[in-house]
């Protein structure tokens, strides 16, 4: 019972430039506590650019640690999504070079959620309409989905010509 993994997570690299690649793989495995074999992929958007994409399982939660420790490196495009196995709260860290770190609370659904906090909070420092609608697109992460979007599209169809040509 000891040897339980109460947290399970999924970490996308869309873009780092190669000279990082060691420094990340060193960041990850020491808050994960154990050695992840890391595959890297050309991302087609960035030339010099790796891109990777890994599942983990750890007893504690450690998405927090290596979105900080990764965010450090500033041409990194990222997110990290986080499970608590226990309860199914979840986590998404997204970060990228101009709008750095954006964290969100998850849905089973993968839906972002605002709490009634947040809620209220958004409310009380929006002076306009247009204010509201900025306010809670910030919170819900639009600008962070809108620039990772064409490195995800560009990363699995990278994937897909590498898999039909190997077969």
């Amino acid at each position: 019972m000891g040897n339980t993994q109460n947290y399970a997570g999924r970490i996308h690299i869309y873009s780092a430039p190669a000279a990082l690649t060691q420094h990340i793989e060193w960041a990850i495995n020491q808050h994960l506590n154990q050695v992840v074999k890391i595959t890297w992929l050309s991302q087609p958007l960035l030339p010099g650019c790796l891109a990777t994409d890994l599942e983990y399982k750890s007893k504690l939660p450690v998405a927090a640690k290596i979105a900080t420790a990764l965010k450090g490196w500033h041409y990194i495009r990222f997110e990290i999504r986080q499970i608590n196995l226990s309860t199914t709260d979840a986590v998404l860290y997204r970060v990228t070079p101009d709008l750095g770190l954006h964290q969100a609370s998850l849905a089973s659904n993968g839906d972002v959620v605002i709490n009634e906090n947040q809620l209220s909070q958004i409310i009380n420092n929006s002076y306009s309409h247009k204010m509201l609608k900025s306010n809670l697109e910030n919170a819900l992460g639009v600008n962070w989905e809108i620039e990772l979007e064409p490195y995800r599209l560009a990363l699995a169809s990278g994937m897909a010509e590498s898999i039909s040509k190997s077969g």
